[in-house]
């Protein structure tokens, strides 16, 4: 059963709509973006603003619904409040012009009847609309119950986050009742300029570098979503994602080494060659960068004897290592 309400408003933030000294009804009702609604910051203090948007927080806890305000005649829009706190929805007000004078000339014609009886006389009267007042004021600072099952926030699940090793994608998707509209995203706090939107799932592709970094070193992404939501609400997600993908193919080839990169991001190797050279080992060493699904090839230097090649290389923080030998130059 919805619940009545009744509030006057102190203050000049809804004006035209809603003026000073105007008596608002409200019902613990749904509600939605553009309807006023009435909210209490303390148990003796409630504003009545109008909704302009929904956010949706993706928390360690779960879900939790945000309900954003703003007054009409105000240009800065009210800090979020959970949407527990929404007391109803105005549903009609009443100008000031009519209920003051009419509250007024209910309480003096109750005072007189009650002053003109044998029985209560003036003192009982005064008595009687000083403990009126104390009724009202204690009942005002009470918290009115309300039923939130009748208002229904908007609804979104996370279905998971997933790496493409195919096309260095990852791919946001969601479940709910409403679609994704208008995301922005970032990995690692910079924005991602490839997005592609879909109802319920975004895709991005990050920086090559910061996937690169992430498999060697397993250092999670982290991934922040912003997004509309039918223009009913908004989604602000933060998700980790570890990049996983397969150590590089090492081999030789009529005395070349040659390693293929077998992922879509680059991969960083290091390449040490021994072999002889006027009866003495040397060693030449180098780093190079293997973009994604390309393969590097080294020959050992001219006139070397006995080279034996050594590739170094990162994987999820772990060093690992081919060694394997040239052949004779």
């Amino acid at each position: 059963m919805n619940l009545l309400g009744v509030s006057v408003v102190l203050t000049d933030s809804m004006v035209p709509s809603i003026r000073p000294g105007d008596m608002v009804f409200y019902f613990n009702a749904g509600f939605g973006v553009g309807d006023v609604v009435v909210y209490c910051v303390t148990p003796s203090h409630c504003v009545v603003h109008r909704v302009v948007d929904f956010i949706v927080l993706d928390t360690v806890n779960g879900y939790r619904t945000m309900v954003v305000t703003k007054g009409d005649s105000v240009d800065v829009v009210d800090s979020p409040v959970e949407i527990g706190r929404v007391r109803g929805r105005v549903v009609f007000s009443i100008p000031r012009e009519i209920w003051i004078p009419i509250a007024v000339a209910l309480l003096a014609y109750t005072l007189y009847s009650l002053v003109r009886t044998p029985i209560v006389g003036y003192s009982y009267a005064v008595m009687l609309s000083v403990a009126l007042v104390l009724v009202v004021a204690v009942y005002a600072a009470i918290p009115r119950p309300i039923e939130l099952e009748t208002i229904k926030p908007p609804v979104v699940n996370l279905a998971g986050v997933y790496f493409e090793p195919s096309t260095c994608s990852i791919r946001v998707r969601y479940t709910g009742e409403l679609s994704l509209t208008n995301a922005s995203v970032e990995v690692n706090s910079v924005e991602v300029d490839y997005i592609v939107l879909y109802a319920k799932e975004v895709v991005i592709k990050p920086s090559p570098s910061l996937l690169r970094e992430s498999f060697e070193y397993r250092k999670p992404l982290l991934i922040a979503v912003r997004a509309s939501l039918n223009n009913v609400g908004s989604l602000f997600g933060e998700y980790d994602l570890y990049v996983g993908g397969v150590d590089p193919g090492v081999s030789v080839a009529n005395s070349t080494l040659v390693i293929k990169n077998l992922n879509c991001f680059p991969v960083a190797v290091n390449v040490s060659i021994r072999y002889l050279d006027s009866g003495s080992w040397v060693w030449s060493n180098k780093s190079y960068i293997i973009q994604g699904f390309s393969t590097l090839s080294l020959e050992p230097p001219r006139g070397a004897l006995h080279p034996y090649a050594y590739v170094y290389w990162y994987n999820q923080g772990d060093k690992r290592w081919a060694g394997l030998p040239l052949g004779k130059s």
